[in-house]
């Protein structure tokens, strides 16, 4: 597949995940979906159906059973989000923000990428063969995101430490990937995945992306219907998140002597455009959620451009997406 192939298969691949944005988005609208329901639907998308498509993708992975592999997956997820966060906290000192003015919600929202939802419906459509080995990876290399996330993105957006605990990574799709791992590394997976297991789980699993997309849509309906556009930090988000982020975790995954596998999720990752998970850390710890709600409505939208040609650029110069 060359490069403009890859352009073309990861057009046809996003076009599902805005239409399913776009399901939640009309669905909040004609009232199908109340902001009552979010929060159970959301519980059930996120500790039962995505830690069911976890396990799926992990358990039978060979990959996996490594753990020095598994290590260089997790290390390059971290390693991608502090990138990430350490440019958008950069561009923002350059826009004169300052605490209290948005700089730690800047920082997470333009720094921190969708790395789950966005990324698995592309994945899959790019790498559709039964058994392929790229998801699990994913899944793994998420494990450093969630890390970085809940580690340095907490101690941004608090301002220091007092609010990290361990409960917080007591979380149903944390724990499900330690389960994988394990039972990958001990060996026990392949007596786990017998058929009714394994179909169990792609049952559940297969309900977590749209789930969790429709709410998506359902969130970005309620703050656009409120919002107050800021065209400076709307342009700061998009050369952040889908400009100078791409090149630097490109160069990354050019430069280290990691698995081409887990460059290629690199390379997917790269493209991507902010996420929630800012939105709601800045609600809970007194930051800005308008701004982080802006450059996550404003991303997501310009990526759709962006990220066949990042893809592009990844397949040609780092490492080919489809062999």
């Amino acid at each position: 597949m060359n490069s403009w192939d890859i352009v073309l298969a990861t057009f046809l691949a996003v076009i599902p995940v805005y239409l399913i944005i776009g399901t939640g988005w009309l669905l909040r609208r004609i009232h199908w979906i109340l902001p009552a329901h979010e929060s159970p639907l959301m519980r059930v998308a996120l500790d039962v159906c995505y830690p069911c498509l976890i396990l799926s993708s992990m358990l039978g992975n060979e990959k996996l059973s490594s753990i020095s592999f598994s290590a260089q997956a997790i290390a390059m997820g971290f390693t991608e989000l502090v990138v990430g966060m350490g440019v958008a906290w950069s561009v923002a000192r350059l826009l004169k923000l300052k605490v209290g003015t948005g700089l730690r919600t800047f920082s997470l929202s333009a720094g921190i990428q969708n790395y789950a939802f966005f990324v698995i419906p592309i994945l899959m459509v790019l790498f559709p063969a039964k058994g392929d080995p790229t998801l699990g990876v994913l899944m793994t290399h998420n494990v450093g995101c969630e890390l970085a996330v809940w580690t340095i993105g907490i101690i941004i957006i608090a301002g220091g430490v007092k609010n990290l605990s361990a409960g917080i990574f007591l979380r149903g799709p944390l724990m499900a990937v330690v389960i994988g791992l394990l039972l990958g590394w001990t060996g026990l997976g392949s007596y786990v995945a017998v058929p009714p297991v394994m179909n169990t789980l792609s049952m559940f699993g297969g309900c977590a992306v749209p789930l969790c997309m429709m709410l998506f849509g359902c969130t970005m309906y309620d703050s656009w219907e409120r919002m107050q556009w800021n065209l400076r930090l709307n342009i700061a988000g998009v050369l952040t998140r889908l400009v100078l982020a791409p090149m630097l975790i490109l160069l990354l995954a050019w430069a280290l002597p990691v698995d081409p596998l887990i460059k290629r999720i690199m390379v997917l990752q790269a493209a991507i455009p902010s996420a929630v998970i800012p939105v709601i850390l800045a609600k809970r710890f007194g930051g800005h959620p308008d701004i982080a709600t802006q450059v996550l409505l404003v991303t997501t939208l310009v990526s759709f451009i962006t990220l066949p040609v990042w893809l592009a650029v990844g397949d040609m110069f780092v490492v080919p997406l489809v062999p």
